[in-house]
Protein backbone atom coordinates (compact mmCIF):
# COMPACT_ATOMS: atom_id res chain seq x y z
CA UNK A 1 0.00 0.00 0.00
CA UNK A 2 1.26 3.66 -1.25
CA UNK A 3 0.24 6.39 -0.16
CA UNK A 4 -2.87 5.04 1.16
CA UNK A 5 -3.70 3.40 -2.35
CA UNK A 6 -3.90 -0.36 -2.48
CA UNK A 7 -4.58 -0.66 -6.19
CA UNK A 8 -0.70 -0.71 -6.98
CA UNK A 9 -1.31 1.88 -9.77
CA UNK A 10 1.04 3.82 -8.49
CA UNK A 11 5.49 3.51 -9.25
CA UNK A 12 7.64 3.70 -6.36
CA UNK A 13 11.50 4.32 -6.57
CA UNK A 14 13.61 2.83 -4.14
CA UNK A 15 16.63 5.13 -2.84
CA UNK A 16 18.01 3.04 0.11
CA UNK A 17 18.54 -0.69 1.04
CA UNK A 18 19.70 -2.25 4.24
CA UNK A 19 20.45 -5.65 3.95
CA UNK A 20 21.51 -7.36 6.87
CA UNK A 21 22.48 -10.96 7.86
CA UNK A 22 19.71 -12.95 8.93
CA UNK A 23 21.49 -14.39 11.81
CA UNK A 24 21.64 -10.31 13.17
CA UNK A 25 18.22 -9.82 13.00
CA UNK A 26 15.79 -12.91 13.67
CA UNK A 27 12.98 -13.18 12.04
CA UNK A 28 9.67 -12.21 13.81
CA UNK A 29 7.30 -14.87 15.16
CA UNK A 30 4.52 -15.28 13.33
CA UNK A 31 1.53 -13.88 14.10
CA UNK A 32 -2.10 -15.27 13.79
CA UNK A 33 -4.84 -13.18 12.91
CA UNK A 34 -6.88 -12.11 15.54
CA UNK A 35 -10.15 -13.58 15.62
CA UNK A 36 -13.03 -11.68 14.87
CA UNK A 37 -14.68 -11.25 18.59
CA UNK A 38 -17.39 -13.48 19.46
CA UNK A 39 -20.69 -12.63 20.57
CA UNK A 40 -21.66 -11.89 23.87
CA UNK A 41 -23.54 -14.50 25.02
CA UNK A 42 -27.16 -14.04 27.11
CA UNK A 43 -26.96 -13.68 30.66
CA UNK A 44 -27.23 -16.87 33.06
CA UNK A 45 -29.29 -16.08 35.85
CA UNK A 46 -27.91 -16.67 38.88
CA UNK A 47 -28.85 -20.28 40.06
CA UNK A 48 -31.32 -20.71 42.60
CA UNK A 49 -30.09 -21.61 45.96
CA UNK A 50 -30.66 -24.62 47.61
CA UNK A 51 -33.19 -24.05 50.03
CA UNK A 52 -33.43 -25.40 54.03
CA UNK A 53 -34.10 -29.29 54.17
CA UNK A 54 -37.81 -29.65 54.50
CA UNK A 55 -39.58 -26.34 52.24
CA UNK A 56 -41.91 -27.16 49.46
CA UNK A 57 -41.06 -24.35 47.20
CA UNK A 58 -44.03 -22.67 44.99
CA UNK A 59 -45.19 -24.39 41.95
CA UNK A 60 -43.93 -22.74 38.75
CA UNK A 61 -45.57 -21.52 35.63
CA UNK A 62 -48.48 -19.57 34.42
CA UNK A 63 -51.40 -21.01 37.42
CA UNK A 64 -54.60 -20.06 38.75
CA UNK A 65 -54.49 -19.01 42.74
CA UNK A 66 -56.33 -17.04 45.12
CA UNK A 67 -55.81 -14.23 47.60
CA UNK A 68 -58.09 -14.27 50.28
CA UNK A 69 -56.16 -12.69 53.48
CA UNK A 70 -59.94 -10.76 53.89
CA UNK A 71 -61.69 -13.77 55.01
CA UNK A 72 -63.91 -13.95 57.97
CA UNK A 73 -63.23 -17.14 58.81
CA UNK A 74 -61.94 -20.83 58.18
CA UNK A 75 -65.34 -21.39 56.95
CA UNK A 76 -65.14 -18.42 54.46
CA UNK A 77 -62.46 -19.78 52.75
CA UNK A 78 -63.47 -21.37 49.55
CA UNK A 79 -60.36 -21.82 46.42
CA UNK A 80 -61.75 -21.15 43.11
CA UNK A 81 -61.92 -24.33 40.50
CA UNK A 82 -58.55 -24.63 39.20
CA UNK A 83 -56.23 -22.89 41.49
CA UNK A 84 -53.14 -23.99 43.10
CA UNK A 85 -52.26 -21.65 45.41
CA UNK A 86 -54.39 -20.22 48.08
CA UNK A 87 -52.93 -16.77 50.35
CA UNK A 88 -54.68 -16.70 53.92
CA UNK A 89 -54.02 -14.48 56.81
CA UNK A 90 -51.70 -16.33 59.46
CA UNK A 91 -53.40 -15.66 62.40
CA UNK A 92 -57.38 -15.69 61.29
CA UNK A 93 -56.53 -19.51 59.53
CA UNK A 94 -56.56 -22.49 61.82
CA UNK A 95 -53.95 -25.27 61.50
CA UNK A 96 -56.77 -27.32 60.99
CA UNK A 97 -58.22 -25.70 57.61
CA UNK A 98 -54.71 -25.35 56.10
CA UNK A 99 -54.39 -29.26 56.88
CA UNK A 100 -58.02 -29.66 54.79
CA UNK A 101 -56.39 -27.70 52.45
CA UNK A 102 -53.11 -29.48 51.70
CA UNK A 103 -54.78 -32.35 51.52
CA UNK A 104 -57.03 -31.62 48.68
CA UNK A 105 -53.68 -30.71 46.85
CA UNK A 106 -53.38 -26.62 47.38
CA UNK A 107 -50.11 -24.76 48.25
CA UNK A 108 -51.00 -22.85 51.08
CA UNK A 109 -49.58 -18.98 51.88
CA UNK A 110 -49.50 -17.29 55.27
CA UNK A 111 -49.89 -13.53 55.07
CA UNK A 112 -47.95 -11.36 57.95
CA UNK A 113 -47.30 -8.14 58.49
CA UNK A 114 -43.42 -7.52 58.86
CA UNK A 115 -43.08 -3.90 58.39
CA UNK A 116 -46.29 -2.53 60.24
CA UNK A 117 -47.75 -2.77 63.68
CA UNK A 118 -51.58 -3.63 63.54
CA UNK A 119 -53.68 -2.74 66.39
CA UNK A 120 -55.76 -5.61 66.20
CA UNK A 121 -53.39 -8.57 66.24
CA UNK A 122 -52.87 -10.89 69.74
CA UNK A 123 -49.03 -9.56 69.92
CA UNK A 124 -49.75 -6.43 69.51
CA UNK A 125 -48.94 -5.18 73.03
CA UNK A 126 -45.34 -6.75 71.84
CA UNK A 127 -44.67 -3.85 70.22
CA UNK A 128 -42.52 -1.09 71.98
CA UNK A 129 -44.24 2.78 71.01
CA UNK A 130 -40.45 3.54 69.62
CA UNK A 131 -41.10 0.79 67.10
CA UNK A 132 -43.97 2.48 65.77
CA UNK A 133 -42.20 5.63 63.24
CA UNK A 134 -45.15 6.72 61.38
CA UNK A 135 -48.77 6.01 60.75
CA UNK A 136 -50.04 4.51 57.78
CA UNK A 137 -52.07 7.07 55.73
CA UNK A 138 -54.37 4.34 54.36
CA UNK A 139 -55.08 1.71 56.89
CA UNK A 140 -56.37 2.85 60.33
CA UNK A 141 -54.80 1.54 63.41
CA UNK A 142 -51.44 0.60 61.59
CA UNK A 143 -48.00 1.80 61.86
CA UNK A 144 -44.78 1.66 59.84
CA UNK A 145 -42.14 0.20 61.93
CA UNK A 146 -38.06 0.87 62.06
CA UNK A 147 -36.92 -2.40 60.22
CA UNK A 148 -33.20 -1.36 61.36
CA UNK A 149 -34.32 -2.77 64.60
CA UNK A 150 -33.97 -6.15 63.63
CA UNK A 151 -30.13 -5.79 63.96
CA UNK A 152 -29.88 -4.00 66.83
CA UNK A 153 -28.50 -5.65 69.90
CA UNK A 154 -31.45 -6.80 71.94
CA UNK A 155 -34.08 -5.99 69.50
CA UNK A 156 -37.92 -5.96 70.15
CA UNK A 157 -38.73 -6.51 66.48
CA UNK A 158 -36.82 -9.64 65.64
CA UNK A 159 -38.38 -12.05 67.81
CA UNK A 160 -41.89 -11.24 67.70
CA UNK A 161 -41.35 -11.79 63.68
CA UNK A 162 -39.57 -15.29 64.19
CA UNK A 163 -42.85 -16.28 66.22
CA UNK A 164 -45.05 -14.77 63.72
CA UNK A 165 -42.70 -17.08 60.86
CA UNK A 166 -43.01 -20.12 63.63
CA UNK A 167 -46.68 -19.71 63.87
CA UNK A 168 -46.87 -20.06 60.09
CA UNK A 169 -44.93 -23.11 60.21
CA UNK A 170 -46.71 -24.48 62.81
CA UNK A 171 -50.08 -24.39 61.28
CA UNK A 172 -48.82 -26.30 58.44
CA UNK A 173 -48.36 -23.18 56.04
CA UNK A 174 -45.76 -24.18 52.68
CA UNK A 175 -44.73 -20.58 52.56
CA UNK A 176 -44.79 -16.90 54.15
CA UNK A 177 -45.79 -13.71 52.46
CA UNK A 178 -44.41 -10.63 54.78
CA UNK A 179 -46.17 -7.51 54.15
CA UNK A 180 -44.74 -4.15 53.82
CA UNK A 181 -41.24 -4.48 53.06
CA UNK A 182 -41.26 -0.79 51.49
CA UNK A 183 -40.64 1.32 54.60
CA UNK A 184 -37.95 3.24 52.64
CA UNK A 185 -40.41 4.84 50.31
CA UNK A 186 -43.44 4.75 52.90
CA UNK A 187 -42.06 6.08 56.09
CA UNK A 188 -40.85 10.21 55.36
CA UNK A 189 -37.25 12.13 56.51
CA UNK A 190 -35.51 9.47 55.33
CA UNK A 191 -35.51 7.52 58.90
CA UNK A 192 -35.02 3.98 56.71
CA UNK A 193 -32.63 4.18 53.51
CA UNK A 194 -33.23 2.00 50.41
CA UNK A 195 -29.84 -0.41 51.82
CA UNK A 196 -31.40 -0.73 55.01
CA UNK A 197 -34.40 -1.77 53.81
CA UNK A 198 -33.03 -4.29 51.89
CA UNK A 199 -31.16 -5.80 54.57
CA UNK A 200 -34.33 -5.95 56.25
CA UNK A 201 -35.87 -7.47 53.71
CA UNK A 202 -33.07 -10.08 52.69
CA UNK A 203 -33.17 -10.97 56.78
CA UNK A 204 -37.02 -11.79 56.71
CA UNK A 205 -35.97 -14.52 53.93
CA UNK A 206 -32.74 -15.86 56.06
CA UNK A 207 -35.43 -16.29 58.75
CA UNK A 208 -38.51 -17.62 56.71
CA UNK A 209 -36.09 -19.89 55.36
CA UNK A 210 -35.13 -20.90 58.46
CA UNK A 211 -38.47 -21.39 60.13
CA UNK A 212 -38.89 -23.78 57.31
CA UNK A 213 -40.96 -22.22 55.10
CA UNK A 214 -40.62 -20.59 51.41
CA UNK A 215 -41.15 -16.95 51.31
CA UNK A 216 -41.98 -14.15 48.47
CA UNK A 217 -40.89 -11.09 48.36
CA UNK A 218 -43.67 -8.78 48.87
CA UNK A 219 -43.84 -5.84 45.75
CA UNK A 220 -41.00 -3.60 45.08
CA UNK A 221 -40.49 -4.60 41.37
CA UNK A 222 -37.47 -2.03 41.54
CA UNK A 223 -35.65 -3.86 44.69
CA UNK A 224 -35.35 -7.05 42.71
CA UNK A 225 -32.11 -7.28 41.89
CA UNK A 226 -30.36 -4.89 44.44
CA UNK A 227 -28.32 -6.51 47.36
CA UNK A 228 -28.27 -7.29 50.78
CA UNK A 229 -25.80 -7.39 53.24
CA UNK A 230 -25.07 -11.17 52.49
CA UNK A 231 -24.46 -9.64 49.13
CA UNK A 232 -27.17 -11.18 47.33
CA UNK A 233 -30.02 -9.91 45.15
CA UNK A 234 -33.66 -10.14 46.51
CA UNK A 235 -34.86 -12.34 43.39
CA UNK A 236 -31.78 -14.81 44.56
CA UNK A 237 -32.86 -14.73 48.29
CA UNK A 238 -36.55 -15.17 47.55
CA UNK A 239 -38.86 -17.83 46.31
CA UNK A 240 -41.08 -16.17 44.28
CA UNK A 241 -42.84 -12.56 44.40
CA UNK A 242 -46.10 -11.04 44.98
CA UNK A 243 -46.31 -8.18 43.24
CA UNK A 244 -49.96 -5.33 43.85
CA UNK A 245 -50.63 -3.12 40.35
CA UNK A 246 -47.57 -3.68 38.53
CA UNK A 247 -49.80 -2.64 35.40
CA UNK A 248 -51.45 0.14 36.88
CA UNK A 249 -47.79 1.30 37.81
CA UNK A 250 -46.07 0.49 34.37
CA UNK A 251 -43.43 -1.82 36.20
CA UNK A 252 -44.82 -5.91 35.32
CA UNK A 253 -41.60 -6.05 33.35
CA UNK A 254 -39.10 -6.30 36.57
CA UNK A 255 -41.52 -9.88 37.54
CA UNK A 256 -40.10 -11.73 34.79
CA UNK A 257 -36.22 -11.90 36.81
CA UNK A 258 -38.12 -14.35 39.27
CA UNK A 259 -39.98 -16.55 36.56
CA UNK A 260 -36.30 -16.38 33.99
CA UNK A 261 -35.22 -18.12 36.99
CA UNK A 262 -38.00 -20.26 37.23
CA UNK A 263 -39.57 -18.89 40.48
CA UNK A 264 -42.64 -17.75 40.47
CA UNK A 265 -44.42 -14.56 39.82
CA UNK A 266 -47.61 -13.40 40.73
CA UNK A 267 -49.52 -9.93 40.49
CA UNK A 268 -53.15 -8.63 41.38
CA UNK A 269 -54.85 -5.40 39.95
CA UNK A 270 -57.86 -3.72 41.95
CA UNK A 271 -58.64 -1.43 39.27
CA UNK A 272 -57.22 -2.01 35.83
CA UNK A 273 -58.63 -3.87 33.36
CA UNK A 274 -56.32 -6.98 32.76
CA UNK A 275 -53.61 -6.94 29.91
CA UNK A 276 -53.41 -10.85 30.32
CA UNK A 277 -51.73 -11.14 27.22
CA UNK A 278 -48.55 -8.74 28.62
CA UNK A 279 -48.96 -11.33 31.91
CA UNK A 280 -48.33 -14.51 29.97
CA UNK A 281 -45.62 -13.39 27.58
CA UNK A 282 -43.64 -12.45 31.32
CA UNK A 283 -44.53 -15.48 32.67
CA UNK A 284 -46.74 -14.03 35.66
CA UNK A 285 -49.69 -14.97 37.17
CA UNK A 286 -52.39 -12.51 37.38
CA UNK A 287 -55.71 -11.58 38.30
CA UNK A 288 -57.95 -8.67 39.62
CA UNK A 289 -59.44 -8.92 42.97
CA UNK A 290 -61.39 -6.71 45.38
CA UNK A 291 -59.19 -4.76 47.69
CA UNK A 292 -60.28 -6.29 50.73
CA UNK A 293 -59.07 -8.98 49.19
CA UNK A 294 -62.50 -11.37 50.70
CA UNK A 295 -63.49 -14.73 49.85
CA UNK A 296 -66.69 -15.88 48.06
CA UNK A 297 -69.46 -15.06 49.97
CA UNK A 298 -68.47 -12.16 51.24
CA UNK A 299 -69.94 -8.77 50.54
CA UNK A 300 -67.60 -7.09 48.00
CA UNK A 301 -65.99 -10.31 46.46
CA UNK A 302 -65.22 -9.94 43.13
CA UNK A 303 -62.03 -12.29 40.98
CA UNK A 304 -61.14 -11.68 37.47
CA UNK A 305 -57.81 -14.58 36.63
CA UNK A 306 -56.08 -14.74 32.94
CA UNK A 307 -55.25 -18.20 34.57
Amino acid sequence: MLNGDSTGTRAATIDYLDIQSAAAVPAPAPTEPTPAPAPAPAPTPTPTPTPTTGIKLPPTGLMSWDWQIGASSDSAVSVPAGAKLIDLDGFNTSAAKVAELKSKGYYTVCYINAGSWESYRPDASKYPDYLKIQQDPDWAGEYFLDVTDVFKSGSALAPILQARFKMCKDKGFDALEPDNLQNDENVSGGRVTTQQQIDFNGWIADQAHAAGLAVFQKNGPDKILLKDRTGKMMVEKFDGILNEECQQYSECGPLAEYTRRGKLALNVEYSTALSCATYTSLGVSAMKRDLGLVSPGMSGYQRQSCN
